[in-house]
């Protein structure tokens, strides 16, 4: 059963809408004439549907009441007035109203506009509650989110915030992803934003680097799928930083062109500087090296070594190796992450 407050100063008509009320069988919840009686008896008694007069008794007019039961209390409000002059109309319709009846009303008109009015808020409710729980289902995900609209940043939830190193969402929102993406992965981002808009899941994942705001590369892998995103048509996007594993490639790369390169041997050395693994090869021609030892013993000038230690993963320098006072050119590389004592030393010697 429908349950409908009667906001209207006349106190003729509001009898006479009382009594359509009770024949169309549903509930009236009660009888006021002002905004501010309107107010709290919203409040207190939650009406399904409130029918209002625009030219009330005190402070608040009908339509300023209408507003603010709308936005404190989400109830829909009808508009009955014989007042047509194009300001009032005009006003009603911004304040988001689900209907204007003109006075005098036929019992027909009204049960039809109070049933439109009902299940179209309740369908504009439903849809608002499930926009909520989807936001807040991206806002608590574990996984960096963002949500593009034609390439534009619409929405990033906490992870991708913090995967792009920025405390505030006003930083990025309205700006191209495309700002963020390596410049050497850039055409392959473009053509991926631009596959033809289904609904499901974008066919294939796409590795790139994107940057942060402070300009510094990160691996990713990107998920894709279509969306419906404050009504629109939106790409989702889901990024698992990859950087471990693309550092992890590199690290055997580096190996791997150590061990099958023009060598002479090659030497591990971790984060602290000290030895921690050798190749045979090595061990033949630098016996003295021993695993455990430091190698800043073994060098004039250990700061180039510090530099690779304390830089970006992939640098590289030579170095020289004196041992019983002969010199030993090398290679040195960086590997490995400078996080959590993940940083080794690949040094390499050179024929």
């Amino acid at each position: 059963m429908r349950r409908i407050l009667i906001v209207e100063d006349d106190k003729f008509l509001s009898a006479i809408f009382a009594l359509f009320i009770k024949d169309m069988g549903y509930e009236l919840t009660g009888r006021c004439g002002s905004g501010t009686e309107a107010l709290e008896l919203c409040a207190r008694e939650r009406p399904d549907v409130v029918l209002m007069d625009i030219h009330l008794d005190g402070e608040l007019d009908g339509i300023q009441t209408a507003e603010k039961i709308q936005r404190e209390l989400e109830l829909p409000v009808i508009f009955v007035s014989s007042d047509t002059s194009s300001g009032v109309v005009e006003r009603a319709i911004v304040s988001n109203s689900y209907g204007y009846l003109v006075k005098p009303v036929q019992k027909k008109e009204l049960a039809i506009t109070i049933d439109l009015a009902y299940y179209k808020h309740k369908a504009v409710l439903d849809q608002k509650r499930r926009e909520e729980r989807f936001r807040k289902f991206l806002s608590d995900a574990p996984v960096p989110v963002v949500i593009l609209e034609q390439g534009k940043i619409q929405y990033l939830n906490m992870e991708a915030l913090n995967l792009f190193h920025s405390h505030y969402i006003e930083d990025m929102i309205g700006l191209p992803f495309l700002n963020f993406v390596a410049e050497d992965f850039r055409n392959d981002f473009a053509g991926y934003i631009a596959q033809e808009a289904i609904s499901g899941k974008v066919p294939k994942r796409l590795g790139i680097q994107v940057c942060g705001l402070h300009g510094k590369p990160l691996d990713v892998a990107i998920s894709a799928c279509w969306i419906s995103f404050n009504g629109k048509q939106a790409l989702q996007l889901v990024l698992n930083d990859i950087t471990a594993e693309r550092v992890a490639v590199r690290a055997c790369n580096h190996f791997r062109s150590a061990i099958f390169g023009e060598s002479g041997g090659i030497v591990v050395v971790n984060h602290k500087g000290q030895i921690v693994g050798q190749s045979p090869g090595f061990k033949t021609v630098l016996p003295q090296m021993a695993e455990g030892g430091s190698l800043a013993a073994w060098l004039a000038d250990f700061a180039p070594i510090q530099k690779l230690i304390e830089g970006e993963e992939g640098g590289t320098t030579q170095v020289e190796l004196l041992v019983e006072q002969k010199t030993y050119p090398c290679e040195a590389t960086a590997i490995g992450r400078n996080f959590l004592g993940n940083r080794e030393i690949l040094l390499r010697l050179l024929s």
